[in-house]
């Protein structure tokens, strides 16, 4: 999908020069990029507005209609960021922002920029807002403007995962394929039926994995009376020990993935039920993924890197779109 034109798949099949892209898929919770197989970067989708020049270490800020934005962590070290979770935040000052630092950090100067947003978000007017935001805004690093020389282009999340999955299954293409998307924020599940987008079965539910990781945070600081943020909530999800001052603090927190896991199951089976075409298969990626035994009680096949899945496939669309 280019600029004004609506979602098409199609063209994927038809010969012709890759071009110039970077993939970027702006999180809630983590910011991911991708303009080559093996470039990839990952960074903390935090932002906050830099108010003072710092002391003692140097800090690069991105600079967005004259307004100074600290973003991943050197926001994360400053605190008192803005809510990414909140719907205003694409395409605000703070989202351009991160955009900004994606292109600054990947040194990206010119070619296509593809980027994705929830399917239940996923409207041409709202494109274009989208679009207009970047186009307009005046956004640099170190007094370098950040303007992306090539087109924008958009997609609903999930696709991406769909066009990673395709590069190791290219038979896939043809079939019917649900792709479950667990994200930070929002559990988004889309359809393509035999290579094409089927707009009208696609879904966003505002129960990303945030929710269980806000769980287990509050479960952490009833036991331990200390506070932890969503990155060592992650940890303790992934399974991994948690220590303070070298001090072990283990906590049990199956009560709150498995009233998490409950919920999402019940919205993925029905959404999978309800699908116009039987799907052939489901694919899964996000950093929901990783909930143990999701995807094995559902049927569904783990893409390859699951939480980079969106801008790895974002990458491949761009480089073959016309």
């Amino acid at each position: 999908m280019g600029e004004g034109k609506s979602f098409d798949l199609t063209t994927r099949e038809e010969p012709h020069m890759a071009v110039d892209c970077i993939g970027i898929d702006i999180g809630y919770g983590f910011t991911k990029t991708c303009q080559s197989e093996k470039d990839r970067q990952i960074f903390p989708t935090a932002v906050a507005m830099m108010t003072k020049e710092g002391a003692f270490e140097e800090v690069i800020p991105v600079v967005v209609n004259g307004r100074r934005y600290l973003v991943g962590k050197d926001a994360e070290r400053e605190g008192g960021g803005y809510d990414t979770r909140r719907s205003s935040f694409v395409a605000s000052e703070a989202w351009l922002a991160v955009l900004g630092h994606c292109l600054w950090l990947n040194d990206f100067p010119n070619g296509d920029v593809v980027l994705g947003i929830p399917p239940g978000m996923y409207a041409k007017d709202y494109n274009r807002k989208i679009v207009n935001a970047i186009r307009t805004s005046d956004i640099r690093v170190k007094g370098e403007p950040c303007r992306i020389g090539g087109n924008i282009r958009i997609i609903p999340q999930g696709a991406g995962i769909f066009f990673c999955h395709i590069q190791n299954y290219p038979d896939d293409f043809r079939k019917n394929v649900a792709v479950i998307d667990i994200g930070h924020h929002t559990l988004d599940m889309v359809f393509f039926a035999e290579g094409k987008y089927v707009e009208s079965a696609t879904e966003t539910h505002r129960i990303g994995v945030s929710l269980v990781l806000d769980g287990i945070a509050n479960t952490f600081l009833r036991e331990h009376r200390r506070s932890i943020g969503f990155r060592t909530a992650l940890d303790i999800l992934r399974g991994k020990q948690v220590a303070y001052m070298g001090a072990p603090c283990p906590v049990d927190v199956r009560e709150e993935v498995n009233g998490y896991v409950h919920q999402i199951d019940s919205i993925v089976d029905h959404y999978l039920e309800k699908l116009p075409a039987h799907p052939d298969l489901g694919v899964i990626g996000g950093g929901g993924a990783m909930i143990k035994d999701f995807a094995g009680r559902h049927g569904l096949l783990i893409v390859s890197e699951p939480a980079m899945a969106n801008a790895i496939g974002y990458w491949h669309y761009g480089r073959n779109a016309k």
